[in-house]
């Protein structure tokens, strides 16, 4: 899958699009228009943040994961997939930028 077919299949509303890098990642780049921010780190500190994250999270749209290079989302996609989500490693944030698709701000905490 592309970027631009994954950016096609969230504006459908058939997937959601998700930055697992941590924070000050996003502080310096911004992100995907439009993706949740879930960091890898509280997925493996499984946090109470992470907990509600997974809850939250729609079983009848693919996800569609990235982080800085790809290795992070990779694995945050394999794990969400044996939970019974249905998931798509796009790699690095780079495949987004480099296809010239929209990116927001990382807003910062209060």
């Amino acid at each position: 899958m592309t970027a631009h077919e994954a950016s096609d299949l969230v504006k459908q509303g058939k997937a959601v699009l998700i930055d697992v890098r941590e924070e000050d990642e996003l502080q310096s780049s911004g992100t995907a228009q439009g993706a949740l921010w879930m960091p890898l780190s509280a997925m493996v500190e499984d946090t109470d943040q992470w907990r509600a994250f997974k809850q939250s999270l729609p079983r009848d749209k693919q996800l569609i994961l990235f982080c800085k290079l790809g290795g992070r989302s990779g694995r945050m996609a394999e794990f969400l997939s044996l939970e019974g989500f249905q998931t798509f490693n796009l790699g690095g944030f780079s495949a987004w930028t480099s296809a010239g698709l929209p990116v927001e701000p990382f807003p910062k905490k209060a």
